[in-house]
Parts: C-alpha cells; structure tokens; sequence
C-alpha cells in the first residue's frame, strides 16, 4: 500500500531552519579559513557562493554580520 507522507508546516519550518543553520556554519567556516589564509573579500565572497549557493547579497550580509561578530 502505498501512502502520502504529510509533512506539517511546523515540522517544514524546522527542516529548513536546520538547513540554514548548516548553510551557516559552513559559512562561518569559509570565512574564518579565509581570513586565515590571507584571502580577500572577494575571493571569500566567491567561495561562499560557489561553495554554498549563497548569492551575493546573502554573501556580502553574511560576511559583514561575521565580521561584526569578531569587532565585539
């Protein structure tokens, strides 16, 4: 027998909180290797986008919030 998997709004709301919150420590990992290897912005931009799929809006943001982070 074959069945329909339901999936309810809440449980799709915490795969893909889940799904950024990956997306976003592999981020924090780009930028900090990054950083330690002496990259530029750019290039940091580059790999985030290539690497996760972030565009380059949700690249800069992402960039800027981590480096916000480290300045407190």
């Amino acid at each position: 027998m074959g069945g329909a998997v339901i999936e309810t709004e809440s449980e799709k709301l915490i795969r893909e909180g889940r799904a950024q919150g990956r997306a976003e420590g592999r981020a924090e990992e780009i930028i900090e290797m990054g950083w330690e290897f002496g990259l530029d912005d750019a290039a940091i931009l580059k790999k985030l986008q290539e690497r996760i799929g972030f565009s380059l809006e949700t690249a800069v943001a992402c960039l800027e919030r981590h480096r916000k982070q480290l300045v407190q």
